[in-house]
């Protein structure tokens, strides 16, 4: 772990509804991931779990800052994330990918093909927007708002777009190839951050190969 905090980690496999069990509700009764429990104290929702840990351990002040204002900024940028990047990544991930894949067929609710297009393009037109927001942000500074080292935000920020790699190479090419301080970004982020980063998205890499292979089999229904 980058800042060597202390845990058991716990696998729930969402296929199976691991996430919906009793058992899974009395740590976060929404019944989604991740959530901790630490010693009793039960917390859902990333960037609350970044924040609490951040401030409850050990670690350097640039995940975090102790400064207001500049805490302020990484409180800005989290907050951003969920409305924005969140929002309309997830949306065209899951309804131009996910619920392709013959393994998710009745994972995700029937919406009907024609609602999943019309979510999946609405996505697809709104995220570059979001896109050019994110390049403003990073026009200054190695990382998010001006800093020269790395935070919570631009780790979370910075997974978020790391899900981008499921689209077919058009779309990634179209939402990231040219934006280069958004690419260079990435990779200092995850500069910053490895072997950790890299050992947490493996499997999201691993998925992305057999969505490819899919797609070459023309096996997406």
């Amino acid at each position: 772990m980058v800042n060597k905090i202390e845990a058991h980690e716990i696998g729930v496999d969402l296929r199976k509804l691991e996430n919906r069990t009793p058992e899974f509700r009395k740590i976060n009764p929404m019944g989604l991931v991740p959530c901790i429990d630490d010693h009793g104290f039960k917390l859902h929702e990333s960037h609350a779990i970044m924040r609490y840990l951040a401030t409850t351990h050990n670690v350097a002040d640039h995940w975090y800052p102790k400064d207001p204002q500049k805490r302020a900024l990484v409180d800005a940028a989290l907050d951003w994330h969920h409305l924005n990047l969140r929002k309309y990544g997830s949306q065209l991930v899951i309804n131009r990918v996910l619920v392709k894949v013959p393994a998710h067929k009745n994972f995700f609710p029937n919406l009907g093909e024609e609602t999943r297009k019309s979510l999946a393009d609405d996505a697809s037109k709104t995220l570059p927007q979001i896109l050019d927001a994110l390049e403003l942000m990073l026009e200054h500074g190695k990382f998010l708002h001006n800093a020269d080292l790395v935070s919570i935000a631009d780790l979370s920020l910075c997974c978020e777009l790391t899900q981008l790699q499921l689209l077919d190479k058009d779309d990634h090419k179209n939402m990231l190839e040219h934006r280069k301080r958004i690419t260079t970004w990435m990779a200092d982020v995850k500069d910053a951050t490895n072997p950790e980063f890299t050992d947490v998205h493996q499997a999201i890499f691993n998925y992305s190969k057999h969505v490819e292979e899919l797609r070459a089999q023309g096996n997406f229904f």
